[in-house]
């Protein structure tokens, strides 16, 4: 096991990450003697992971903190920087949920236990990599109508998970676009009234779930206005 290093968390990360227990975050002194953290489990999604440990109440601890590293990080580093992302003061305690997180992405994960003001050292280390983008929808078309206007089409992803679809576009080759979200998983079409002839136009659509991932993209229609 590689060396694990720490660093405090920033207000940023602090904004994206919560659990499914309040959370007070401060610093805590090393104290070796208090008991490590050794039996978590952990479950990953598209965005999030799930953690579950038996309460720490019975050893007379005050709750635990949880530590991750950076995506990917410890894939070619020769050290795990690790961030603080909770701190759960509450003995009783027995599950975190870390959101926000990278889809097809590697973290590494540890634990300590705190009293007072002090923490015990680094307890189990766990690495986790989250779910990859789920399937493409399977049917996508699209229709000059007018001038002015093309019309894409598409069959619903079959996902029920799914909140949302949304639309790239590129003209001309150049960079995609995500030029509109489309609310409902059911509502399976968009007009695109941003059109001029002569132009090359290239559309895409990615389904997009309620935490927030992503389906793989669609096949490309291209279309050259007239």
């Amino acid at each position: 096991m590689k060396k694990l290093t720490l660093t405090s968390l920033t207000a940023i990360s602090l904004l994206l990450l919560n659990g499914c227990n309040p959370v007070a975050m401060m610093n805590h002194q090393l104290d070796p003697n208090l008991p490590k953290l050794n039996n978590v489990k952990a479950v990953t999604s598209n965005t999030s992971v799930a953690f579950e440990w038996q309460p720490v109440a019975a050893k007379h601890l005050d709750g635990i903190n949880i530590y991750r590293t950076v995506k990917n990080s410890y894939v070619n580093m020769p050290q795990k920087e690790l961030i603080k992302v909770a701190t759960v003061n509450n003995a009783f305690a027995s599950h975190y949920v870390d959101t926000g997180l990278a889809q097809n992405s590697a973290y590494t994960y540890t634990f300590t236990t705190i009293k007072g003001g002090f923490e015990s050292s680094h307890g189990q280390i766990i690495n986790v990599k989250t779910k990859p983008s789920f399937e493409a929808i399977t049917f996508f078309q699209g229709f000059q109508k007018a001038t002015n206007i093309i019309k894409l089409i598409w069959r619903p992803h079959n996902n029920q998970l799914v909140k949302m679809y949304r639309v790239e576009k590129s003209i001309n080759g150049e960079k995609w676009k995500w030029i509109a979200s489309v609310e409902n998983r059911m509502m399976s079409e968009y007009i695109d009234t941003y059109v001029a002839p002569g132009y090359n136009y290239t559309y895409r659509i990615i389904a997009v779930g309620f935490d927030d991932s992503v389906s793989k993209p669609s096949n490309i229609i291209s279309i050259h206005a007239r």
